[in-house]
């Protein structure tokens, strides 16, 4: 798999010591600079329930490398973490790299404070249906948490399923992007770990009228 993601001319770096300052340090290394983290099949699931969330605060892309698939119930309280793809150890080259693409969408963030002269319908205009409904719960929501439960079941009308809860992460994660783009810092959307999502209150010092 290594040489396969630098014969996509992906810069690829192995560390256990990196590893073990994200288990046991209270100042770990800044993932952030790394576009994808895949996670070795030799970690236990107990060292994915401490590695994951410390990932994900920097919007880290994880992907947990498998021997065997993971059976149903497994796999859906991991993907519940964060992880946003599995993949077998003998993954094909076409196949990694379709999902690295899939799941490392380029973003620049702007080093200096853009003025944001949008108005709210003007930002919501180039998302997704799925997308726009998921910023509508959230900003009615006034930076209080909304649970991945009640997005889901708003956001596709039924009642949340595994396959709904992973498909939130992705969606958060693109519509984060998307706000990005437009100025926003990437903790615009913040994930509260075990308990859902919410927007950042730097939102609301910019709009303070209602979102219909």
């Amino acid at each position: 798999m290594q040489e396969n993601l630098q014969n996509f001319n992906y810069e690829v770096f192995v560390s256990k010591t990196m590893l073990d300052m994200l288990l046991y340090s209270d100042d770990p290394w800044d993932s952030s600079f790394y576009q994808l983290i895949i996670l070795s099949e030799s970690l236990s699931n107990r060292e994915l329930k401490l590695l994951v969330p410390k990932l994900k605060k920097k919007n880290a892309v994880i992907f947990r490398k498998y021997l065997c698939e993971p059976i149903n119930k497994e796999k859906g309280v991991l993907e519940e973490l964060g992880i946003d793809q599995w993949i077998p150890r003998e993954i094909g080259t076409d196949v990694l790299r379709e999902l690295i693409s899939e799941c490392t969408v380029p973003v620049i963030e702007e080093v200096k404070e853009k003025q944001h002269t949008e108005t709210i319908e003007e930002i919501v205009m180039d998302l997704t249906k799925n997308q726009n409904k998921c910023f509508s719960k959230l900003y009615e929501a006034q930076a209080s948490i909304v649970s991945r439960e009640e997005l889901c079941k708003y956001i596709w009308d039924d009642e949340p399923t595994r396959s709904n809860l992973a498909q939130l992460s992705v969606l958060t994660k693109s519509l984060r992007q998307k706000l990005m783009r437009k100025g926003f810092s990437s903790t615009i959307i913040e994930t509260v770990w075990g308990k859902g999502y919410h927007l950042n209150k730097e939102f609301y010092t910019v709009y303070h009228t209602p979102y219909q």
